[in-house]
């Protein structure tokens, strides 16, 4: 047998409250905008049959102790339907309230669950982000190049300190978080139930479409990932920053960008795609920023 769920329970008797107190108001109008028949003349009255007159004479006296009654009855139901929605509401805040601080401790223990990377944990997802672009920097026989990788931690760094800037103390910025094994790259907290997820890669001389398409589809996975496990409306911000000289590249992410988002529209409709220059991370104004966001 289904459980009883008593938050609905108690909205449905607040319901029935506020139909009381409804009822109270409508009844005296609809009784009293009624004729009922009272305004029929004598002489008409005196040209009916003896038993319809007697019906006319009796459903008289029965309108005429009904409405008496009326005001009675009007603040019967309006006292009954104040006590209803007091009990219903009261209670129903109570379950609410309960409901409430489930779900808050629900979204703390999931919060828990989002980790600050490990500074080798950062390091090795920069690799691995070298490494798939088009044309990057050679991995040497003996370990890691650290000059491609500190300089691709320096940009999203950067841009992250940007965007801490211009968002102020109020919107918080978390950078190089992971959810299990999802890594991302940055979350902001634009309002209490809105996130934007945003990811930053960094072109120096060229790309691959096939590795766009894949950038876009990790981003999709990872938003799809946080807005269900949070509950929380997020966003996917795909963020290009291009390398001195790879400026040209803008147009050609741009028409790409704009290729995948009319062949595939809903996977854009909470996924944004931007470019813009290295060397205006640290200039770039704080409108500029916010739209990236929007």
């Amino acid at each position: 047998m289904a459980q009883l769920e008593y938050g609905d329970y108690y909205k449905f008797v607040a319901s029935a409250g506020i139909a009381l107190l409804v009822a109270a108001v409508l009844l005296p109008w609809l009784f009293l905008r009624e004729p009922f028949d009272l305004a029929i003349e004598g002489s008409k009255i005196a040209l009916l049959t003896p038993d319809a007159q007697n019906v006319l004479r009796e459903r008289q006296h029965l309108i005429a102790a009904i409405i008496t009654l009326i005001p009675f009855a009007s603040v019967g139901l309006g006292l009954a339907g104040l006590a209803v929605t007091g009990f219903g509401l009261f209670r129903w805040h109570e379950r609410q309230s309960i409901r409430d601080r489930g779900e808050d401790l629900g979204v703390q223990k999931l919060t828990k669950e989002l980790e600050q990377m490990s500074p080798e944990e950062v390091k090795a997802k920069a690799q691995i982000e070298i490494e798939s672009t088009e044309e990057a920097p050679q991995v040497v026989a003996n370990g890691e190049s650290s000059a491609p990788v500190n300089r691709l931690l320096a940009v999203e760094a950067a841009v992250v300190q940007r965007f801490s800037e211009c968002l102020g103390p109020s919107l918080k910025v978390m950078y190089n978080q992971r959810l299990g094994d999802v890594e991302y790259d940055a979350i902001i907290r634009l309002k209490p139930n809105r996130r934007v997820i945003l990811e930053i890669k960094y072109i120096q001389r060229g790309f691959r479409h096939g590795w766009l398409t894949e950038s876009i589809n990790n981003l999709a996975a990872k938003t799809t990932l946080y807005s269900n496990t949070f509950s929380r409306n997020a966003t996917g911000v795909l963020l290009i920053v291009l390398a001195a000289g790879a400026q040209p590249l803008t147009r050609r992410v741009t028409d790409f960008s704009q290729q995948l988002r009319t062949s595939q529209p809903a996977r854009f409709s909470n996924l944004r795609i931007h470019a813009i220059d290295e060397a205006v991370i640290s200039t770039i104004s704080c409108n500029q920023l916010k739209a990236i966001l929007d």
